[in-house]
């Protein structure tokens, strides 16, 4: 069934030109960008990166796509939390720690962090970090798990 919304943005893209239906287009959601892992059956994905009073928090999913479980190590030390960062132009953000120098991310067990994902599974990782400045509109996340995920862009939360 389609929506009263979209009928109107048909109408306007239609009968009244494409200037109109920009003007009045609705925000929709950017589709998550996705990466292959260092686990099989295992899909990364961003599914979140909002910017809002100095804080980027970034969503990563964890998918299995395959057929078995798959036990995921995403921290096997406390010394694996640096190498979550996100690259903003030439800066290097690392993830912000609270005044006990807990990192503010998933919760760690003992500084460890890993997930069995049943088959059609998944698992949110979230962390956070210093904002980058307002012009930048994209960043480069890196983790262990997966290449560098490009171009992933910022939403802004006033």
């Amino acid at each position: 069934m389609v929506s009263n919304r979209r009928r109107f943005l048909a109408l306007g893209t239609s009968a009244l030109g494409a200037p109109f239906a920009s003007r009045y287009a609705f925000a929709q959601a950017a589709k998550p960008q996705a990466s292959e892992t260092n686990v099989d059956g295992i899909t990364a994905e961003i599914s979140e990166a909002v910017r809002k009073e100095g804080v980027l928090t970034v969503k990563m999913r964890l998918r299995n796509t395959g057929a078995a479980v798959a036990k995921v190590t995403m921290l096997a030390n406390g010394n694996d939390i640096d190498k979550y960062y996100a690259v903003a132009g030439s800066t290097k953000f690392l993830p912000l720690r609270d005044s006990k120098s807990v990192p503010l991310m998933v919760p760690l067990d003992n500084s460890t962090l890993s997930a069995e994902i049943k088959p059609g599974g998944n698992f949110l990782f979230w962390a956070k970090y210093p904002a980058p400045p307002p012009d930048a509109r994209k960043f480069t996340f890196y983790t262990p798990l997966t290449p560098p995920i490009e171009d992933v862009p910022i939403s802004d939360v006033k």
